[in-house]
């Protein structure tokens, strides 16, 4: 992944910042490193986590960690 633009003119979305808080995603894949060696290939992510993620920011960056440790949270 690379920076992409955002909908909103002159901003650019950030490969490696979480769409939902604003935090570093520690996404591996996005530093140049193999996807196996990402934090997300280890996890499974529940349906409905990604429609959190804005239209215009979903499949541009990675969620964290933290973000979907809460999702599953909240959805106990």
């Amino acid at each position: 992944m690379s920076d992409q633009q955002d909908s909103t003119p002159g901003k650019t979305l950030n490969a490696l910042i979480c769409p939902l808080c604003g935090e570093s995603n520690a996404c591996a894949y996005a530093e140049g490193k193999p996807h196996s060696e990402c934090w997300c290939g280890h996890v499974s992510f529940p349906e409905g986590v990604f429609e959190r993620i804005p239209a215009e920011k979903r499949g541009k960056s990675c969620i964290c960690q933290q973000c979907l440790e809460n999702y599953v949270r909240e959805h106990e």
